[in-house]
């Protein structure tokens, strides 16, 4: 059921990037609500069951959701789906984005799976909804000796939608700070931070011009050069999609 999981993840990227704010919450509580319904009629422990779980874990959004969140992270799945690690670190990020996990939560998903489990403390670390935390990442994931699995993991959270007042300053940062951080590192550790640490969330006309002016400055190599055409180019097709008048009904 890989097919499935990508199609929801998909699905998720979609309503978080292509469409205009005040429609997100709402469209990805549909993708909740469908998702959660599929559930108990997926075959109990099936992959098909898996990816369902995982797609509710990621894109519940109500509050009911949310709540419904917190009661799998307590043991109360429907039968048949498995809190194994990588479930229980969906759901926890999921939380985390509203600043609902405790560092026992934490320590214990790491403690449970000290491999995934570490990456996906990282991650929930990063995407709290608070200024202290976001720091603490960015420096986390720009730290040239930290290991590539750690810094992957607090890049991955600081980017979250519906977070842009406690990211005031960062896209500034990525232009001042972190490209010439990147742009001297191993190709593909440099394609992946660069990536992960555009503001890609700040989905408005004053990022594209950063982007455009740190192109025309120079002074970047042509590996970096091209990571930032290529987020130029997605950034531009997402202000187009939200821009398209929507009809309903």
């Amino acid at each position: 059921m890989a097919g499935l999981e990508v199609l929801l993840e998909r699905a998720i990227t979609a309503a978080d990037q292509y469409s205009p704010d005040a429609e997100r919450a709402g469209l990805r509580a549909a993708l909740a609500a469908a998702s959660l319904a599929a559930v108990p009629t997926a075959g109990s422990g099936s992959p098909r069951q898996r990816a369902l779980a995982a797609g509710f874990a990621a894109s519940a959004s109500s509050a009911e959701q949310v709540e419904m969140v917190r009661w799998w992270v307590s043991g109360g799945t429907p039968d048949g789906v498995r809190l194994d690690g990588d479930l229980r670190g969906r759901l926890l990020r999921t939380l985390a984005t509203r600043d609902l996990v405790t560092e026992e939560d934490l320590d214990a998903l790491a403690a449970a799976d000290p491999v995934g489990g570490a990456q996906s403390r990282v991650a929930c670390r990063a995407l709290r909804p608070d200024p202290a935390a976001k720091a603490a990442a960015w420096e986390l994931a720009l730290d040239a000796a930290q290991d590539r699995r750690t810094a992957d993991a607090a890049a991955s959270g600081i980017w979250v939608p519906g977070q842009a007042t406690v990211l005031a300053g960062f896209r500034e940062r990525y232009f001042a700070e972190a490209l010439p951080a990147l742009d001297g590192r191993e190709i593909r550790a440099m394609r992946r931070l660069a990536r992960a640490l555009y503001p890609a969330t700040l989905a408005e006309p004053a990022t594209l011009a950063a982007t455009a002016a740190a192109l025309e400055r120079g002074g970047l190599g042509e590996g970096t050069r091209l990571v930032l055409r290529e987020q130029e180019a997605i950034l531009r097709a997402v202000l187009a999609a939200r821009s398209v008048p929507r009809r309903w009904g």
